[in-house]
């Protein structure tokens, strides 16, 4: 098998271990090929592990599922077994709910839709505002991952869409912060340094918030978890223990470990002729919450993590 991942941050590596783990209990040969966010770069990868003619199944998680399509279709021409991970293949249109559109031709999805996801990250924003604020105005300051990223883009607009006209909130969106600690921080640094009467700061990355949480620490005037509520996404170790201690508000759930573990044993049971679930919302209230905060914690006080911010399994 090959797994295509998106890049070496740490969920990028927590995927590859994921994957890695379960190939090595299933005795599978598994090589990786890293895009580092690059799609056409991930689109060469992938054509020419075609070309090779060695590999029996593919675990993709996609830069540009839309580019990536004709060449997905190549493999499975080749009689490659193809599964997806994080979101539908396909259009963007089609990755907003998971279970609309399946893609019968691969293996399995396992991953959560793009609508839900905005929603969630909206849901959390405005219990975060209500908490620093009560019904006052609320500043909002969000941190993006990549410039033009599609699955980034979608999740923008639909939160700039929502905030739009209402009076009660300002959401502004900073520059990207790349999915980097470091490149988030200088991000924030800037931002902070202007803007003194930011609210909640929330963001698509657990990674990225660190890096905005150290520029907090530097500006001055901004203590976590008091003036200033702030939101991860990813459900890192790391971040659930911030979450726990108070300092953060909240964090969202991504699950890139558990997500590769399905995503592998389905691709070995398709090639095993076992019959394998088409789509996997990876999303479940009990073990893998969209939305952690201290109530979800105190509820659930076995919960563990998926993975670390050092890209390891949690």
């Amino acid at each position: 098998m090959a797994i295509f991942y998106y890049n070496p941050s740490p969920y990028g590596v927590a995927s590859l271990k994921g994957a890695q783990a379960e190939a090595q209990k299933l005795g599978v040969k598994l090589d990786a090929f890293d895009a580092n966010n690059d799609p056409q770069m991930q689109s060469t990868q992938i054509q020419d592990a075609i070309t090779t003619g060695k590999y029996k199944a593919f675990w993709v998680w996609g830069l540009n599922d839309v580019a990536l399509t004709p060449i997905i279709n190549k493999a499975l021409q080749a009689g490659i077994k193809v599964a997806a991970a994080d979101y539908t293949w396909g259009p963007l249109s089609s990755q907003n709910v998971l279970t609309a559109s399946s893609n019968p031709k691969l293996v399995t999805t396992v991953g959560q839709s793009i609508g839900a996801e905005s929603t969630n990250l909206i849901a959390a924003m405005n219990a975060a505002c209500k908490k620093q604020v009560g019904s006052g105005h609320c500043n909002i300051a969000f941190l993006p991952g990549l410039a033009n990223y599609p699955t980034d883009t979608v999740r923008e607009n639909a939160m700039t869409a929502y905030y739009k006209g209402k009076s009660n909130y300002t959401f502004t969106i900073l520059p990207p912060g790349m999915y980097d600690q470091a490149a988030s921080q200088k991000v924030a640094q800037t931002y902070f340094t202007a803007n003194k009467n930011v609210n909640v700061f929330a963001t698509f990355g657990d990674q990225m918030a660190a890096g905005a949480a150290t520029a907090m620490k530097l500006v001055g005037g901004y203590t976590p978890g008091k003036n200033i509520a702030v939101i991860g996404y990813g459900g890192a170790k790391e971040a659930v223990a911030l979450v726990k201690s108070g300092t953060w508000y909240a964090t969202l759930g991504l699950y890139p470990v558990s997500e590769s573990e399905i995503g592998i044993a389905a691709l070995n049971d398709a090639l095993n002729g076992k019959p394998t679930a088409n789509l996997v919302n990876i999303i479940n209230p009990a073990t893998h919450p969209a939305i952690i905060d201290q109530a979800y914690l105190q509820a659930h006080p076995d919960f563990v993590p998926d993975w670390t911010l050092e890209g390891g399994i949690g």
